[in-house]
């Protein structure tokens, strides 16, 4: 077994030394400087001046109000407040519908409505939570062509039901407005231009 020289064993006592009396420093210094009581967070390296208030230069530019704006006195005549048109009077668009048709619906029910989204897959599966909690796997979702010409006869019925939910799909009263849902429905009994044609 070799030696080492005595100047490179005295090189690494030396650098020994120093790399132990800055870990030893950085541990010092970070428990003084790592718990301070007086600012924002329990655990802090810098003190955060820009929160005091006795600090303005920090603070961000404050901004002037729109030249038109007014002071708030009342809500108004609650007449007028209260007077919300009937969302049912909005014109269908079947463009707009079938949009939200495919954004909302399609991955279950698929792009056509028949039931063949890309999620029943999942929904179906033997491993689903739906199966491992009640024991059997969930039915694949309706063929909705087929419920708008048989089961769902009356649009106000699936309105309910879609807004509603059911085992396994949300209810979409909390996700969309009821004109959205409406809009849906429509989409689906249309026999020109929406999924029933």
């Amino acid at each position: 077994m070799t030696a080492f020289p005595a100047n490179i064993k005295s090189m690494f006592t030396r650098r020994f030394a120093l790399v132990a009396g800055l870990l030893m420093l950085s541990s010092v210094a970070a428990s003084a400087c790592a718990v301070q009581e007086s600012n924002t967070y329990p655990v802090e390296l810098f003190s955060e001046m820009h929160y005091s208030q006795a600090y303005k230069a920090q603070e961000p530019p404050r901004l002037a109000p729109p030249a038109e704006a007014v002071v708030f006195a009342s809500i108004g005549d609650p007449e007028q407040i209260l007077n919300v048109p009937d969302k049912r009077e909005r014109a269908y668009d079947p463009v707009v519908a079938g949009n939200l048709y495919q954004v909302n619906c399609a991955v279950c029910h698929g792009v056509g409505g028949k039931g063949d989204g890309k999620a029943v897959r999942h929904i179906i599966s033997s491993s689903s939570f739906y199966a491992t909690t009640q024991g059997v796997p969930y039915a694949a979702p309706p063929d909705l062509v087929n419920s708008a010409a048989t089961r769902l006869t009356d649009r106000d019925i699936m309105v309910s039901f879609v807004t509603s939910g059911a085992v396994v799909m949300p209810a979409f009263g909390k996700l969309l407005p009821e004109e959205d849902i409406r809009d849906i429905v429509n989409y689906i009994f249309d026999d020109a231009t929406g999924l029933s044609k």
